[in-house]
């Protein structure tokens, strides 16, 4: 009898943020490896320039705990930096998924108070920070950049 092999999935999220509460929708699904994942950067890329709703990312760790990894920690500050504001970073482990606020005055993510995923690929999370505590202290600490395709590149390795 062969063993199924539990890989990584990952997806982007498209949304937006209204209050205390984060709406998003998981797009755009990739299959990994056991323990890493890639996804579509240049998708991730025109997606935000057209729209500018890319608001994170949410992956799985089939074998760990939903907490961040250094590598998903260096990921998502390579990604802020790109966007120039803050994302998401939701982690699902036993089904369960938590949600990280990575908005580059921290090495890592800061956890939110509550996350679901719901059906139809909706995720609800809610974070008791205001909005504007969060945006001024993303302009107190970091400048806005812009991301070409080359800088792009570092993040998948």
């Amino acid at each position: 009898m062969s063993r199924k092999v539990v890989v990584e999935r990952c997806w982007m999220l498209v949304g937006r943020r209204q209050g205390p509460f984060w709406y998003a929708r998981r797009v755009q699904r990739s299959v990994g490896k056991p323990t890493s994942v890639a996804f579509d950067a240049d998708w991730a890329l025109a997606r935000e320039e057209a729209k500018g709703d890319l608001v994170g990312f949410y992956h799985t760790h089939p074998s760990g705990l939903a907490t961040p990894s250094v590598r998903d920690d260096r990921t998502m500050a390579a990604w802020v930096a790109c966007f120039g504001k803050p994302l998401l970073c939701v982690i699902e482990a036993d089904d369960r998924p938590r949600a990280y606020l990575y908005d580059g005055r921290l090495r890592s993510g800061v956890e939110l108070c509550a996350c679901e995923r719901l059906p139809r690929g909706i995720v609800l999370m809610f974070d008791d920070r205001t909005e504007d505590e969060t945006e001024e202290n993303w302009r107190n600490q970091c400048e806005a950049s812009t991301c070409t395709k080359k800088s792009t590149a570092a993040l998948a390795k």
